[in-house]
């Protein structure tokens, strides 16, 4: 038998909405992006077309720009082997800044 809360709307408690998650292989981006850089170089010193290597260039500055879309500032730092930003304190004590 229904009682009265059953029939009541409930109010769904709506989880924030994170995007659509895709799994980015930084490694695999990392040796793209050297072979692009690789054949933009070989591109330039050979006969090629000119449009060939403005095409391997700008594919070259296309990948950092997708990964940064797609995972963040920290994809973008470990395609290209940086360490991690350092997290600052949440106080500051006036020792620390002498």
């Amino acid at each position: 038998m229904r009682t009265p809360e059953d029939l009541e709307p409930r109010t769904a408690v709506r989880r924030a909405d994170r995007g659509i998650c895709v799994p980015i292989s930084v490694s695999r981006t990392r040796f793209k992006l050297l072979v692009f850089a690789l054949l933009a170089v070989v591109s330039s010193l050979s006969d090629s077309p000119e449009w060939l290597t403005l095409a391997l260039i700008l594919t070259c500055a296309a990948i950092p720009l997708a990964l940064g879309a797609l995972g963040g500032a920290e994809a973008v730092r470990a395609l290209f082997l940086l360490p991690p930003r350092p997290v600052p304190p949440d106080t500051i004590r006036k020792d620390d800044l002498i």
